[in-house]
């Protein structure tokens, strides 16, 4: 807190500071300095400068910081403003005469206690204030924009961590699944599985959880995913890849693509019959990919309701949340399930 109150202050000095050296160049450009009356007068503007300026530091950084802390703050507004008229009128007045006591301004001549002269002071006064106002606004407007920017950023780090909380778990309880399946069967492929479940294991635990990986390793954990799964099938499953990736390197958020392809498996060929298939079609290209997953189904089901089960809600919302610029296309027909997914990689967010 009193760090805060102390940035505030030498803010508020550096805006005083600015609009006196931006009135005193002003006068000194526009007006001949030699002129003794401009002289006078110079320096009579000068000390009445430095009272507004005092005015309004203590407008902001007192009695500002002061009301904000009140429950009813409309009782202490009034208390300010008629402080601040006082101020401006009788502490006026005080301030000419401490000048001339202290030798900084000349000495006051009648006609400049006159009512006119000292309501002239008044709004000259408020010219400042105005100033120190705009700016004061305006740095505020900013900072709030940017806490707004910073409390977004924050909310949708935290959505995003909580839909890849939801992924992570998900994905390896299919894959437990798998290796339960294995185990019943006593199956010789046990052992690989476990080997293959620990690699994908350890791409989680050190990999899923960094802001993004190569499409490399993307690529790498789906086949380890898909030969893990091929051994709870038999030869009738058909299990086509095609890749076409100019640079492998390329960055990508982890286990982006790998839920699409484990919906194949768990809401397509498991319920598929008859010529049970899975086709995947991944191509990048000057930073757009394109991702095609497309998965034999059962004839019965052919209503919207495969949407809603696949959960590809997830999957939209992260995208939401880490591109600006992609499509996900969802085509049911009467055989097959298929998704498409396009990004344009250049419009990934940092989150």
């Amino acid at each position: 807190m009193k760090g805060f109150l102390k940035r505030g202050l030498v803010v508020s000095i550096l805006i005083g500071a600015s609009y006196f050296l931006l009135w005193a160049l002003a006068i000194i450009i526009s007006v001949d300095y030699n002129i003794p009356e401009f002289r006078k007068s110079y320096g009579y503007s000068c000390w009445q400068n430095i009272y507004g300026l005092m005015i309004s530091l203590l407008i902001f950084h007192l009695f500002a910081s002061f009301i904000n802390k009140q429950k009813n703050k409309l009782p202490w507004i009034i208390l300010a403003g008629i402080i601040v008229m006082l101020l401006l009128s009788v502490g006026q007045q005080q301030w000419l005469k401490l000048g001339t006591q202290i030798g900084t301004y000349p000495v006051i001549e009648k006609e400049m206690m006159t009512r006119g002269y000292m309501i002239r002071g008044i709004i000259y006064l408020l010219y400042g204030i105005a100033y120190f106002t705009s700016i004061k606004l305006l740095l505020h407007v900013v900072q709030l924009k940017n806490r707004n920017n910073r409390l977004q950023l924050e909310k949708k780090t935290a959505e995003l961590n909580y839909l890849k909380s939801q992924t992570n778990p998900h994905f390896l309880f299919n894959t437990l699944n798998n290796l339960y399946s294995l185990a019943e069967e006593r199956s010789e492929l046990t052992a690989g599985a476990i080997l293959r479940l620990s690699d994908i294991l350890r791409f989680m635990l050190y990999e899923s959880t960094a802001p993004c990986i190569s499409i490399g390793k993307e690529i790498k954990i789906i086949r380890e995913y898909i030969e893990l799964e091929k051994m709870r099938y038999d030869q009738s499953l058909v299990i086509t890849i095609k890749e076409e990736v100019d640079d492998e390197s390329q960055l990508l958020p982890p286990l982006l693509l790998i839920p699409l392809v484990e919906n194949a498996f768990k809401h397509g060929v498991s319920e598929t019959i008859n010529n049970p298939f899975i086709t995947l079609n991944l191509r990048v290209s000057q930073r757009r990919l394109y991702f095609e997953v497309e998965n034999s189904k059962s004839r019965k089901d052919t209503s919207d309701e495969l949407k809603e089960r696949i959960g590809l809600g997830n999957l939209r919302r992260q995208l939401d949340l880490l591109f600006a610029d992609y499509k996900l296309e969802i085509r049911n027909t009467e055989n097959s399930f298929m998704v498409v997914l396009f990004i344009k990689l250049d419009s990934y967010a940092k989150v």
